[in-house]
C-alpha cells in the first residue's frame, strides 16, 4: 500500500503543475488592451473629417434676399458673382475648352475668344489646362484689367464620367489662381 501512496502523490503533483494558471490572467489582460487598442483606431478613422475625400464645388443660385423685418432684421448677402468675364472650363470627350462666360453666351460663333487643350490618349491633360488657363487669367488682368474673383465654372458633357470631373475641379482648385468652381448644368 505505501507504494500506491507514493503513486497519487506524484500524479497530484504533477496534475497542480500542469493546471497552474499563472499565466491566464496576463493574456486575458493584454488581449483586451489590444482589442482597445484595434478598437479605438477603427472608431478614430470612421470618425475623421470627410474633407480629405471630398471636393467641394458649387452649384449657382440666383440670389433674391428678402426683406425679414423682424427684430433680427437679417439679410442675406451674396458670396460671389458670376459675370461675363468670369472664366468658364467646358469637358467634352476629346478636350477642354476654355474661355469666359461670354465667349459662351454671346460670342459663340466666335473662334478666337476660346481656347482649347487636346486630351492626350483618350485622357484629360489636366496639367496643361491648368498652366494654359493661369497664363491666360495673368495676361487678362494685366491687359485688359479683367480682375480675377478665385472663381471659374465647369461645364462637363453628359457622356463625362464623374471622376474625370472630380479630378478636373481638384486640379482647377489646386492652382491657387480659383479657389471656388462652380458646376454648371446648362448655360444659355
Amino acid at each position: 500500500m505505501i507504494a500506491s501512496t507514493m503513486l497519487q502523490l506524484k500524479i497530484l503533483r504533477t496534475k497542480k503543475r500542469l493546471s497552474n494558471i499563472i499565466w491566464y490572467l496576463p493574456i486575458i489582460v493584454l488581449s483586451t488592451m489590444g482589442l482597445f487598442l484595434l478598437l479605438s483606431f477603427a472608431l478614430r478613422s470612421i470618425s475623421m473629417a470627410g474633407k480629405y475625400g471630398l471636393i467641394p464645388v458649387e452649384i449657382p443660385v440666383l440670389s433674391v434676399p428678402i426683406v425679414d423685418p423682424t427684430l433680427s432684421n437679417f439679410q442675406a448677402a451674396t458670396s460671389g458673382e458670376i459675370a461675363s468675364t468670369t472664366p468658364m472650363v467646358v469637358l467634352t470627350k476629346e478636350e477642354f475648352i476654355f474661355g469666359d462666360v461670354n465667349a459662351f453666351s454671346e460670342e459663340i460663333s466666335s473662334v478666337r475668344n476660346k481656347f482649347i487643350v487636346k486630351h492626350v490618349e483618350g485622357s484629360p491633360d489636366i496639367n496643361t489646362l491648368v498652366k494654359d488657363i493661369e497664363k491666360w487669367v495673368y495676361a487678362r488682368s494685366s491687359k485688359k484689367k479683367i480682375t480675377n474673383q478665385g472663381i471659374v465654372i465647369l461645364l462637363p458633357t453628359d457622356s463625362i464620367p464623374s471622376p474625370l470631373v472630380v479630378q478636373t475641379i481638384d486640379g482647377l482648385r489646386k492652382t491657387g489662381t480659383f479657389t471656388r468652381v462652380v458646376l454648371a448644368g446648362g448655360l444659355k
